[in-house]
C-alpha cells in the first residue's frame, strides 16, 4: 500500500466530497482592497488548488459591519460585492478538484474600534470585558445585536453559495466573538446567552441555524472550535468536550474543525519552531469520541505528510490541516503523488513571513517561498528559458547564493556555485545549532536537493579570488558574500560613540564565534543585543544548556523586541528563566574596565558592574563586499542578500529568486 494512501481516501462532509483528507485552514492573507478579496487572493488559492489540497478554507471572511479586524486589508463576506470574486474562486479551485468552504468570523474586541475613518463604533462582546491582548473595551452585544450577528452570517454565506463556493465553517474559536461568548473566562452573562455550557452555546447554534435556513440541507456547515484555551478559568479540556458534545446534538453541523487557545494564547495555536510537530492532535481525538461520528479535523504543526498519514490511519482525526506546509510548498500533495516528495520544500515553522506579517497588517509570504502571495509573478509555470544559455558564477553559498544558483540552472544557464566554507548555509548554518532551532537544517537540506536536482556545480571549500572567478569565464556573476558581525560594539542607538569603550579589557566574539566555539566564552558570559531577533536569546539558552553564567543586555523596552510576533517569545522566555539566564533590557553597556562591563541604565545613568569572562556583540553586521569592486570592473555583477544589506533569510531568499529569474 501506497505510504501516505489513508490521506487520498475521499471523504464526505455533508453533501460535498473532498478527493483527499489534505486542508488549508483559514489564515490572513491581507491581500483585500476595499475589504473584499481580490485576484492576488484567488491565484493565491488556486496555486493550492492546484497543487492538491482537497479542501481550502479562505481567510477569516467578516460577517458584519461592527468587524473588520486589526488590519486596514482584512475581508468582508457580508457585501454583495463579494460574490463576482467568489465566483471567480469557485471556478479556479473546481478546475483543480478542490473544494472552497468560506470562514465565517466577528473579531469581537480581538479588533480596533478606530482602525477605519468610517467605522468607529464600540465593539461587540458578550459581557463588556477588555480584549486581553489590545485592552479595548466592549460593549455586551443586546438581543437586536445577536439577531443582526446571526442575519450576517446567514447573508455571508448565502453569498458563498449563491457564488458556488462549496460550504461554510462557522470560526468560533481562538477569542473571535463566538469563543468569547463559549467561554466562561469572558462570558459572564446572567440571561440566556450565559452561565450554562447550553446557554453560552447557544449564539453559535442560532448563527449556524441561520445559515442553514440561508443555505438548505445541501450546503455543508463545519464549527471552528478551541476545545481548550489554555488560561485559568477558560474553556477547558472536560468544558471543551462538553461543548462539542452540545453542538454535535444540535444536527446543524458537518463536520468540526478542532484548534485550541485564545488571543492571549495564540502561540498555542500556531506553534513557532521552538516547538515542532503536531500538538492539538489529542484535542481532536477526544472530540471525535463525542461528536456523534461526524469528521473531525486537527491543525497546528503538522509539516510532513507522513505524520498527517499516521494520524488518519490510528483514527486520531479524519482532515489534517497542513496550513504553513502549503504556503511553504503549494504543491506538496502533487508532489507526493506523482513520484517527487524529494522537491518538497518543508515549512520550518520560523513564522517570519506568514504570522509575523499577519500581525503587522502586512501581507503574507513565506521565508523560503517567496512566490507565496506573488503567485501571478513567481508561480509554476512563470519561468522563462532564455534564447541562449549563460555561464554563470554564483559567489557565496547562503541561503541568497542557493537561491539564485537553483534558480538560474532550472532556467537552463550553467551555474557554478562557489563557497568558502566547506558546508553549505551560511549564517543560518549556525542559527540551526542553536538550541530549539535545528529545524533551519531542514530548509538547508531542501536546498542542498534542489541544487543536485538542478545539476549545479557545487564547490565548497574555496577561497574565492578575482583569478578563481575568471578562471571560468562566466557571462554573469551573482555576489551572494553575506556580511561580518561586528565586534567593536558600534550601536545604531548610539550613533554618537565609535563602539564600547574599553573592550580590550575583556574577550570580545561575535555570535557565530559563541555557537562555533562555546568555550572561548569562559563561564560568565555577557550577551549585548541591539536588534531584538532570535539570536542573542538563542545564544544564552545554548550558553545556559551548558552550564555558563548567562546575561543578556539590550538598550530596547525588552529583549526580543523583533520576535514577540513570531509567537517566539512566550515559549523562550520561561525556558531562560528556568536556566537562570539574566534579562536586563533597558540598559546599555557603558564601558568595560578592570572591574568588569559597567551596565548602565538609559533612563538616569544608573550603573552597576558585572564580571565576565566574555562578551558576545549581537549588534551591527557589515557586507562582506571585498570582491566586489574587482568583480564589477570586469564582469556583469548582482548584488544580492546580506552582501547588498544584512537583514533577514526572508530578503535573502527572494532575492536570490529575483537574480536567478533575471539572468
Amino acid at each position: 500500500m501506497e505510504k501516505y494512501a489513508p490521506l487520498w481516501e475521499p471523504l464526505r462532509l455533508g453533501s460535498v466530497t473532498l478527493k483527499n483528507r489534505v486542508v488549508m485552514t483559514a489564515h490572513a492573507l491581507q491581500y483585500a482592497e476595499n475589504n473584499i478579496m481580490t485576484e492576488q487572493s484567488v491565484d493565491y488559492y488556486e496555486e493550492r488548488a492546484k497543487g492538491g489540497a482537497g479542501l481550502i478554507l479562505t481567510e477569516a471572511q467578516s460577517v458584519h459591519p461592527s468587524s473588520r479586524g486589526l488590519a486596514l486589508r482584512t475581508t468582508e463576506g457580508w457585501p454583495a460585492e463579494v460574490v463576482p470574486v467568489y465566483e471567480r474562486l469557485a471556478e479556479a479551485a473546481h478546475r483543480h478538484g478542490a473544494k472552497v468552504f468560506v470562514d465565517l468570523s466577528h473579531f469581537g474586541v480581538e479588533d480596533s474600534n478606530t482602525m477605519h475613518l468610517d467605522n468607529w463604533r464600540a465593539l461587540w462582546s458578550p459581557s463588556g470585558l477588555p480584549s486581553s491582548t489590545f485592552g479595548e473595551i466592549g460593549r455586551p452585544m443586546t438581543y437586536d445585536d445577536i439577531r443582526e450577528l446571526a442575519a450576517g452570517f446567514a447573508r455571508s454565506a448565502g453569498n458563498a453559495m449563491v457564488a458556488g463556493l462549496d460550504g461554510a465553517e462557522v470560526h468560533a474559536a481562538h477569542g473571535y466573538l463566538l469563543c468569547s461568548f463559549l467561554s466562561p473566562l469572558t462570558n459572564l452573562r446572567t440571561d440566556e446567552y450565559g452561565g450554562s455550557t447550553e446557554n453560552r452555546c447557544r449564539i453559535v447554534l442560532e448563527c449556524a441555524r441561520a445559515v442553514r435556513e440561508e443555505c438548505g440541507p445541501d450546503f455543508p456547515i463545519g464549527v471552528r472550535l478551541s476545545m481548550v484555551e489554555g488560561v485559568p478559568g477558560g474553556i477547558d479540556e472536560a468544558e471543551g468536550e462538553r461543548i462539542a458534545k452540545h453542538l454535535a446534538d444540535s444536527g446543524l453541523f458537518d463536520y468540526f474543525s478542532i484548534s485550541a487557545g485564545n488571543a492571549s494564547t495564540f502561540d498555542q495555536v500556531v506553534s513557532p519552531m521552538s516547538l515542532p510537530g503536531p500538538r492539538l492532535v489529542d484535542l481532536a481525538a477526544r472530540a471525535k469520541k463525542v461528536v456523534n461520528g461526524l469528521p473531525v479535523l486537527t491543525a497546528n504543526g503538522i509539516t510532513d505528510l507522513s505524520t498527517a498519514a499516521d494520524i488518519v490511519a490510528e483514527g486520531r482525526a479524519d482532515l489534517v490541516a497542513m496550513t504553513r506546509a502549503h504556503i511553504a510548498d503549494p504543491h506538496l500533495v502533487t508532489k507526493a503523488r506523482t513520484g517527487r516528495e524529494h522537491e518538497i520544500r518543508h515549512c520550518v515553522g520560523a513564522n517570519q513571513g506568514c504570522i509575523n506579517r499577519m500581525a503587522k497588517g502586512w501581507s503574507l509570504t513565506c521565508t523560503q517561498n517567496p512566490a507565496a502571495g506573488r503567485e501571478k509573478l513567481l508561480g509554476v509555470g512563470t519561468l522563462t528559458i532564455p534564447e541562449k544559455p549563460r555561464r554563470v558564477v554564483v559567489v557565496g553559498g547562503g541561503p541568497a547564493g542557493m537561491r539564485a544558483a537553483e534558480v538560474a540552472s532550472s532556467r537552463g544557464h550553467e551555474v557554478v556555485l562557489l563557497e568558502k566554507d566547506d558546508r553549505l548555509g551560511g549564517q543560518i548554518r549556525y542559527a540551526a545549532q542553536l538550541a530549539t532551532r535545528g529545524r533551519w537544517a531542514v530548509m538547508i537540506r531542501d536546498m542542498e536537493r534542489t541544487l543536485a536536482l538542478h545539476n549545479v556545480d557545487v564547490r565548497t571549500g574555496v577561497e574565492v579570488t578575482i583569478e578563481d572567478v575568471r578562471a571560468l569565464r562566466p557571462d554573469h556573476v551573482v555576489l551572494a558574500t553575506g556580511s561580518k558581525w561586528r565586534t567593536d560594539g558600534f550601536s545604531a542607538r548610539m550613533a554618537g560613540r565609535p563602539g564600547i569603550p574599553g573592550l580590550e579589557h575583556v574577550r570580545v566574539l561575535d555570535p557565530i564565534q559563541a555557537i562555533a566555539s562555546p568555550e572561548l566564552c569562559g563561564d560568565r558570559v555577557l550577551v549585548v543585543d541591539d536588534i531584538g531577533e532570535y539570536t542573542a536569546l538563542g545564544l544564552a539558552e545554548t550558553l545556559a544548556e551548558q552550564g555558563k553564567s548567562v546575561e543578556v543586555i539590550t538598550a530596547g523596552l525588552f529583549l526580543g523586541e523583533n520576535i514577540l510576533l513570531t509567537l517566539d517569545v512566550g515559549h523562550l522566555y520561561p525556558r531562560l528563566h528556568a536556566l537562570d539566564v539574566t534579562l536586563t533590557p533597558q540598559h546599555i553597556v557603558g564601558e568595560v574596565n578592570a572591574e568588569g562591563a559597567v551596565l548602565t541604565r538609559i533612563w538616569d545613568g544608573n550603573t552597576r558592574v558585572s564580571s565576565v569572562d566574555s562578551i558576545v556583540t549581537v549588534m551591527l553586521r557589515d557586507p562582506e563586499v571585498s570582491l566586489a569592486s574587482s568583480l564589477e570592473a570586469e564582469f556583469e555583477v548582482t548584488r544580492i542578500g546580506d552582501c547588498s544589506a544584512p537583514r533577514r533569510v526572508d530578503e535573502a531568499i527572494y532575492e536570490g529568486e529575483m537574480a536567478g529569474r533575471g539572468i
